[in-house]
């Protein structure tokens, strides 16, 4: 990343090969005036940009990486920690206590910190946002959600530079639009939150949003609703018995299986569950399937939730 310069935006930032993807010089849209595109252009002055330091009017900074050309942030808030919610405020989205414990045991040990962003390098450099990492619909979803529960604070950090977010409205799903486009009609959707990373000094305020109160219950709230609650559901449904998955350390191989490999390790779990109705006993047999196939880091954080003091029972 360039050093900014004083005249124009730095080159990088100008057109990044995607058409429409142009910093905010111009009006977002042909339907815009010249006077609602100027505040976003001037919120977006008021982030400097210094290699890889973006720092914001408050004086707070961001200090960016790089992962295959694209600028990230790999986050400063754990998610157990004095900036963190805790584990009172997982309960309080309808975990039981022990869901609670597995939830928050994974985000430590296996997730992302609250303020990370990074891309996905399958979805052409779609940004991920978040512990568990969030991406596609399910960011939109929690920044939505975060707009709702916080309107200033999403204004204040993300709204005043042109990032607009509806909750959903059934049928319809939540929504995005980015109006930062410059000599475009506004950019919805995937698109949106794809040129809104793209920016250095935008991606770096996803980033700080991350370090909000409620953009952190957003984040989880999305988890536990539109993933969790379905794994939990289906594993109830294929469990061998009342309660396979009732201890927080069962829990926590059921949260780790999704977080690593979706509904395909979930239900691989599931399969040894039910042959092997002990968690660690079905525990064992995943580690090792894990470790036949290549798969040791997966392998070994299996045995971290398997042997981990933390994930005991309660005396």
């Amino acid at each position: 990343m360039a050093p900014e310069a004083p005249a124009s935006p730095p080159a990088r930032e100008l057109n990044h090969s995607r058409p429409g993807a142009d910093s905010l010089r111009e009006p977002a849209s042909a339907h815009l005036s010249h006077e609602e595109v100027s505040p976003f252009r001037a919120a977006r002055a008021e982030l400097r940009l210094q290699g890889p330091v973006v720092t914001f009017p408050d004086g707070s900074r961001i200090v960016l990486g790089n992962e295959g050309g694209r600028p990230i942030h790999r986050g400063t808030v754990a998610v157990r920690g004095p900036c963190a919610p805790s584990l009172a405020d997982l309960v309080t989205l309808g975990l039981t206590d022990a869901q609670a414990r597995a939830l928050e045991f994974v985000l430590t040990w296996f997730g992302n910190p609250f303020d990370s962003v990074t891309s996905d390098p399958q979805s052409g450099g779609e940004p991920r946002w978040g512990a568990w990492p969030l991406s596609g619909p399910l960011l939109v979803t929690a920044l939505a959600q975060w707009r709702q529960r916080e309107p200033d604070a999403f204004d204040g950090r993300l709204g005043r530079l042109g990032l607009e977010a509806t909750p959903a409205q059934p049928p319809e799903p939540a929504a995005l639009r980015f109006l930062g486009a410059r000599n475009a009609t506004p950019s919805e959707g995937l698109e949106a939150l794809v040129l809104f990373a793209e920016d250095p000094r935008l991606l770096a305020a996803l980033a700080q949003s991350g370090r909000e109160r409620g953009a952190q219950l957003a984040q989880l709230e999305t988890l536990v609703t539109h993933v969790l609650q379905s794994v939990l559901a289906s594993s109830s449904q294929d469990a061998p018995a009342d309660g396979a998955f009732s201890s927080a350390r069962a829990l926590a191989l059921l949260f780790h299986a999704e977080l690593r490999f979706g509904h395909r390790g979930v239900t691989r779990l599931v399969t040894l569950m039910r042959e092997r109705p002990e968690p660690s006993a079905a525990g064992e047999r995943f580690a090792e399937d894990l470790r036949s196939t290549g798969r040791a880091r997966e392998a070994s954080e299996v045995w971290r939730i398997l042997t981990s003091p933390e994930l005991a029972d309660p005396a």
